[in-house]
């Protein structure tokens, strides 16, 4: 869940941007890898394996997962320079050679391709691979440009950035198992994943709106009214979105995972509270924060290890691990509640 700011088109082509700037890593480093980081915790969790036993297939899923990521990024950007510099809308690439760019796009194509290559005699994971890039270059790639076609646009987003990459991840510890995939646990992740993506690209969009405007571009959010979108971000997707991710809390067995759950609860009602913070689903607000974003980043991986290093002491070593790959949120997680605990104090003395 990304959002841009508006600049002059002089000033997009002014800074000159990193790599990690350029395909945008900040944007879904923590907000897309965490996440699936956890389905793999989760997974793990259940079949009573050691998650540090799995480093090979967790450097695997960064190898696989990070160009892809990358690339959806890069492309995005790529193919919406003229439309971006139209609106206002900050593009990293607008001033860029096409050296440059191609470089870029291969340092992301390239590894994706030895991925496909190393997978090439499974096809589900070969499947589920190709489909999330196949799902991200139809989004963005004309003649098809998903982007511009309503709700084809909000599926292949959410398909590509969280529910393809979800199932592979899943599917990835079950052959590393040499067992067959458990369906309930399976269509869980998909129900859940496909939700969050859905929230997350209605949320871009939303985001995106105004500048969409000046430009007539024909997105799913530019294509129906406000209230509706409210609606079917409230009242549908999110909760079936909750009554999957239920299941899977049920299914893990985590009481810590329930703990941090009331734990996020709090910490969110402690922000409305003292901060006027607005809690939000879909439509951004003046100072909000969208529901379950930090719990699903944070709180929720954070349970599953800890809750396997109560059964495999090694664990606790993943927790270091987890934190270094992942440490924004969970460091703004931590100045949060120490800022809410003094003022909390100072009311109280």
């Amino acid at each position: 869940m990304e959002s841009r700011v508006s600049q002059n088109p002089q000033a997009l082509t002014s800074p000159k941007p990193s790599i990690t700037q350029t395909v945008r890593a900040s944007d879904w480093w923590e907000f897309k890898l965490s996440p699936i980081f956890a389905t793999i915790y989760a997974t793990a969790l259940i079949h009573n394996l050691a998650i540090i036993s799995l480093w090979p297939l967790l450097l695997l899923a960064l190898v696989a997962l990070v160009p892809g990521a990358a690339y959806v990024s890069l492309i995005n950007d790529l193919t919406d320079r003229e439309d971006d510099l139209a609106s206002g809308k900050n593009n990293r690439l607008i001033g860029k050679s096409r050296t440059f760019i191609t470089i870029v796009l291969a340092c992301c194509v390239l590894p994706g391709i030895a991925v496909s290559f190393y997978w090439r005699t499974d096809p589900l994971l070969l499947s589920l691979y190709l489909a999330a890039w196949v799902a991200f270059s139809l989004y963005s790639i004309r003649p098809a440009r998903f982007k511009t076609r309503g709700l084809l646009g909000l599926l292949a987003d959410a398909c590509g950035a969280h529910l393809f990459p979800t199932l592979l991840m899943i599917s990835l510890v079950y052959r590393w198992r040499g067992n067959h995939i458990d369906i309930i646990w399976f269509t869980s992740f998909a129900i859940w994943s496909l939700g969050y993506g859905l929230r997350g690209n209605l949320w871009h969009q939303l985001s995106d709106l105004s500048h969409d405007e000046k430009i007539g571009l024909r997105t799913f959010a530019r294509r129906h009214k406000i209230s509706r979108l409210h609606g079917l971000g409230n009242f549908i997707i999110f909760p079936i979105e909750l009554a999957a991710f239920a299941l899977i809390l049920w299914r893990s067995t985590s009481n810590l995972a329930v703990a941090f759950l009331c734990l996020y609860v709090l910490l969110e009602w402690s922000r409305k509270v003292m901060w006027k913070m607005n809690l939000v689903v879909v439509l951004p607000k003046d100072r909000y924060s969208i529901v379950m974003l930090e719990y699903y980043e944070v709180f929720f991986p954070l349970a599953l290890l800890l809750s396997s290093s109560r059964q495999h002491r090694a664990d606790a070593l993943m927790v270091v691990a987890h934190l270094f790959l992942f440490p924004k949120r969970a460091a703004q997680l931590m100045r949060d509640i120490v800022k809410l605990l003094k003022q909390s104090l100072y009311r109280f003395l």
